[in-house]
């Protein structure tokens, strides 16, 4: 496990612009690409109609291309006091659920 851990740190020097942030369990809404998807499918997919496969491709490669002229990046609106806040309680359900199903 050592070794593992080492190949990883190095790597992780390797690639300065590489970072890893802790994402609670029972937290999906943090993960990002989550949001990503939600706009996708509140801006493009749910007023569109394709009549197949390959339209739907167009469509997708349309759409990035698009929003990648104008995207930035996302901005996390909760503060640390509130992260905390919920790492604990998805801490206090993993211990709630755990010893009720032993």
């Amino acid at each position: 496990m050592q070794e593992l851990y080492e190949k990883a740190r190095n790597w992780l020097r390797l690639h300065p612009n590489v970072s890893f942030h802790y994402t609670p369990t029972h937290a999906s809404w943090v993960n990002l690409i989550e949001c990503f998807f939600s706009i996708l499918t509140r801006q493009g997919l749910q007023q569109s109609v394709h009549k197949s496969g390959k339209d739907l491709e167009r469509f997708l490669k349309a759409y990035f291309a698009k929003y990648n002229d104008h995207c930035q990046p996302f901005h996390w609106t909760k503060g640390p006091e509130k992260l905390q806040h919920i790492i604990e309680l998805t801490q206090q359900f993993q211990a709630e659920y755990a010893a009720a199903n032993l």
